[in-house]
């Protein structure tokens, strides 16, 4: 059995509904620092409380004081990655995110780089309320609505890449940052793939069909 498992960072959160239903699907909430504010603001109750505490409200500390708390103090690490490492030595293979975007831009683009950091030890995917953003590794096979929008976003600069099931196929082509992007797609046949010789690919999948 795959077990799942939620982390809700300190970033803007999802809308209450949505963040209520991954917490449901989930074995193991944890908050990520600060993100244990916003657990206690839409009413929720986290199985662990992971981070430097730096971020974390005093009314919150003393709300959530039997919830187990694990502070790691380590400067070369935020409180996302902090999180997710302590998940998967708990023996998680797939891991959401939720508020991993918003506030500071700063934190949302450094935010971006742990999908391909802790890949394969997990699976990790961040969730907004429009969408799911995930590391594509080097190959990616999936099915989403017809007509609904996937964008191709290149970390790095990103090589021989096809893919299948998309309007504007993409064969043995590159992408990066600043050169070309692959924003805006869109779903034509199911299942989609996509596959990457070089380079650390992310994919976002939209919920609404256009």
């Amino acid at each position: 059995m795959i077990k799942r498992a939620l982390i809700l960072a300190n970033g803007e959160p999802p809308k209450k509904s949505l963040l209520h239903s991954l917490v449901r699907q989930a074995q193991l909430f944890v908050c990520a620092d600060g993100g244990a504010n916003t657990a206690l603001k839409f009413g929720l109750k986290p199985d662990a409380i992971v981070g430097d505490m730096d971020s974390i409200h005093a009314e919150t500390l003393s709300k959530f004081h039997h919830i187990p708390q694990h502070t790691i103090i380590d400067a070369n690490s935020t409180d996302l990655e902090k999180a997710i490492a302590w998940t998967i030595k708990q023996k998680y293979e797939h891991i959401t995110v939720a508020g991993a975007a918003g506030k500071r831009l700063d934190h949302t683009v450094g935010n971006l780089g742990v999908l391909a950091k802790f890949y394969p030890d997990a699976i990790v995917t961040f969730v907004d309320n429009v969408g799911e953003l995930m590391f594509v590794g080097r190959e990616l096979t999936f099915e989403a609505p017809l007509h609904s929008t996937v964008s191709l976003i290149p970390l790095t600069r990103c090589e021989g890449i096809m893919t299948k099931g998309l309007e504007f196929a993409l064969e043995n082509e590159s992408l990066e940052l600043g050169v070309r992007e692959g924003t805006s797609n869109v779903v034509i046949a199911n299942p989609v793939f996509v596959t990457v010789k070089k380079g650390n690919l992310l994919l976002y999948k939209l919920r609404d069909v256009r």
